[in-house]
């Protein structure tokens, strides 16, 4: 049997059944009741600019985290997508163009960073590596561009970024129309039935003559794309540059992949699942915000959190992988362990 056909029937993205999102269950009930006791409990969090502010901070790590969840179903990982999105900032922030124009130029970058982390990977160099040093190429690109936060957005382009309707951001509704579609394609494709067969077995895909090459490239791609979309998000929050402000996001996004139900090994999972795993960070920040915790304590809450839910998984039956990435390193492309 092909690994094509396989991945149709084993793989959870496989149909757009709910036997499909599964792995996104816990923690969708996880959120929803975080939300709940927060609610209750909290009144300035039922206020209505919270919630608006929320779902502002939501939309970037929903689009970027997608894109994230993408490639480590590959059994790969993108370490540039925080740097890609402050590059993303800064173009706005440093270009006297028409919004058409500043869009064209950022998905653009976008769409060639993740390009050619794809083309790193494919021609053997691992993705660890291939993106912390692209990594390091976008920031510093960023830095020339920009060297400080600051700039000016042009007005046709800050306008519709900070659009709202009634108290929900378009932003927030153009990410989640952005992770719907990501999940489609890697649902009812054969690019997206492809995808798990190469991040479950790519030695195997291999030899069923699946398109490895290209379902890497798309997918490293689409990351880039994502995280180029992610940083006009943020621009949404901001108003303005900064060649340092998506730093935080790269861990952010592996985080909410991993919360999500992504398997670290490639080969399982929900795009789908980043939804309510980036609901739970988010208001895991708004709440310590709202209680004037110090910002740092957040960096550990999400430990914590990252640590209880993988756990979680782990007694549950549902290894993520972790164990096996711990014992044998990032799995090689071409499948040796």
């Amino acid at each position: 049997m092909s690994a094509l056909a396989t991945s149709r029937r084993s793989s959870p993205l496989g149909t757009t059944t709910l036997a499909g999102l599964k792995p996104a269950l816990f923690i969708t009930l996880v959120s929803i009741v975080a939300v709940v006791i927060a609610a209750i409990v909290s009144e300035p969090f039922r206020s209505p600019t919270n919630v608006e502010s929320l779902l502002f901070q939501m939309a970037p790590l929903l689009l970027v985290a997608a894109g994230q969840a993408i490639v480590i179903t590959t059994a790969g990982i993108d370490l540039s997508v925080g740097s890609m999105m402050s590059l993303a900032t800064v173009l706005a922030a440093a270009s006297s163009s028409s919004a058409g124009a500043v869009v064209a130029i950022v998905v653009a970058v976008g769409l060639l960073g993740g390009l050619g982390n794809g083309i790193g990977v494919v021609s053997g160099v691992n993705p660890l590596v291939m993106t912390l040093g692209t990594m390091a190429i976008f920031r510093g690109v960023a830095l020339l561009v920009l060297g400080q936060p600051g700039g000016v957005v042009p007005a046709d382009l800050l306008t519709p970024l900070t659009t709202v309707f009634g108290h929900v951001p378009l932003t927030f509704l153009l990410a989640l129309g952005g992770v719907a579609i990501l999940w489609l394609a890697s649902a009812e494709t054969r690019w997206g039935r492809a995808l798990f067969a190469v991040g479950g077995d790519e030695a195997h895909a291999r030899r069923a003559r699946l398109p490895v090459r290209r379902t890497l490239l798309i997918a490293y791609s689409l990351s880039g794309l994502f995280a180029a979309l992610a940083g006009l998000a943020l621009v949404a929050r901001i108003y303005s540059g900064d060649p340092n402000v998506g730093d935080p996001f790269a861990l952010d996004s592996i985080t909410a992949a991993l919360i999500g139900g992504i398997a670290v090994t490639g080969g399982r999972g929900s795009v789908l699942a980043v939804i309510p795993a980036v609901l739970l960070l988010a208001l895991t920040d708004n709440l310590l915000n709202l209680a004037g915790v110090f910002s740092y304590w957040q960096y550990i809450a999400k430990g914590v959190i990252l640590i209880l839910t993988l756990a979680a998984y782990h007694a549950a039956g549902r290894p993520t992988g972790l164990l096996t990435m711990a014992r044998g390193g990032w799995r090689k492309r071409g499948g040796a362990a």
